[in-house]
């Protein structure tokens, strides 16, 4: 598409609807690639350990090799990063001609993989992190011009209105799940990436002074060994590219019987966590059997479409593939590759293991994926 065709209004109401759906998040970047005349853009989030991101499909290889080389923490664009203006910033606004041939890092990472000139900018949400939205060009095509940034500076404003909204949004979602789950009788929270509440219900509340929260709204166990073990657990599954996402903790307390057990679950890692400040929702559960999960709720704790959320609570149910594909009046394959993509956002690998993770008396024993 020709830069003089690109239609900036429809731009804007993609930054807008990308702010309540997440996933269009992946449109933005593309067509801000088609505004630099770029191979990709990379959006990224981070903050004290962590970093959360997405990316163009045409540049996933060269991110993922940036993040596994090490050239994350020797990225000499940081001193663009430190420019808090308002506004897009190519490499001239932080180098001199004679530094971007001699720069290790566009000379032996971004050249060498056919890349070597951005336009990007720094916005900070109300979370306090950092986000970065870095517009990749190629080496050849040389700089990115002055016309392309003028038109991204004017979106600049609704990018940053958009990045508030997905931060709002990422707290209303965290609160519905936890309400969900209070309808349930289960108690539960959903913790940032410092761990600390962003919202609890009433059940989980109850459950003090065996589950608690300190003064910094982190939880706190009254044995110090369910402490010692839910920081252990934290621990494993706070990395965002591991593939353990839940662990899993037996309470052992005179004062209930039969025993709970704590489950600690990283939420899907999508578009949303880009913004959202919601990164794991731990629930308690007793050692005893209860109904099938409610699809609603399995749909806004592991993001299920409605037609997974109901596949996954057909089988803990009970019912067969083939008599779901029957209730479904569509062919058995069809139920599989939607159980395959249930499988992928619960971090299971087979029907009987997402039954038993599902079903509440068996997940406390499921420690690993």
């Amino acid at each position: 598409m020709a830069r003089s065709l690109i239609n900036l209004d429809s731009i804007i109401e993609e930054i807008y609807r990308a702010s309540v759906t997440p996933e269009r998040w992946y449109n933005v970047l593309n067509r801000m690639v088609e505004i630099s005349d770029a191979e990709g853009a990379l959006l990224f989030t981070s903050g004290a350990g962590f970093m959360r991101w997405i990316c163009s499909p045409q540049i996933v290889s060269i991110v993922q090799d940036w993040i596994a080389s090490g050239w994350v923490d020797r990225n000499s664009r940081a001193r663009l990063m430190a420019n808090t203006e308002p506004r897009f910033l190519t490499d001239y606004d932080g180098f001199t001609p004679e530094e971007l041939e001699t720069d290790p890092f566009y000379q032996e990472f971004l050249r060498p993989h056919g890349l070597g000139w951005c336009v990007g900018t720094v916005i900070h949400p109300s979370s306090g992190d950092t986000v970065v939205l870095s517009i990749e060009k190629s080496y050849e095509k040389g700089p990115v011009d002055r016309e392309a940034v003028e038109r991204l500076n004017s979106l600049r404003p609704h990018l940053e209105r958009a990045a508030l909204l997905s931060a709002a949004a990422g707290l209303e979602h965290a609160r519905t799940v936890v309400d969900l789950l209070q309808t349930t009788g289960v108690p539960a929270i959903v913790l940032n990436r410092r761990a600390q509440s962003m919202a609890a219900n009433p059940a989980l509340l109850s459950c003090a002074p065996t589950i608690g929260l300190a003064a910094d709204d982190r939880l706190m166990f009254s044995d110090p060994r369910a402490q010692a073990s839910y920081a252990k657990a934290l621990a494993a599954i706070a990395d965002p590219h591991s593939d353990v996402t839940r662990r899993s903790i037996v309470i052992s307390d005179a004062q209930h019987d039969p025993h709970f057990v704590v489950h600690l679950i990283r939420f899907d890692d999508s578009a949303r966590s880009i913004f959202s400040d919601a990164q794991f929702i731990l629930v308690v559960t007793h050692e005893k059997e209860q109904p099938a999960p409610d699809p609603a709720l399995l749909m806004n704790l592991f993001d299920l479409t409605p037609t997974e959320a109901r596949i996954a609570s057909l089988l803990v149910k009970g019912h067969s593939v083939r008599t779901i594909a029957d209730m479904q009046g569509v062919e058995t394959n069809t139920v599989r590759m939607q159980l395959k993509a249930v499988f992928n956002k619960t971090g299971v690998h087979r029907q009987a293991q997402l039954v038993s993770f599902l079903t509440q008396k068996s997940l406390g024993r499921l420690d690993r994926p």
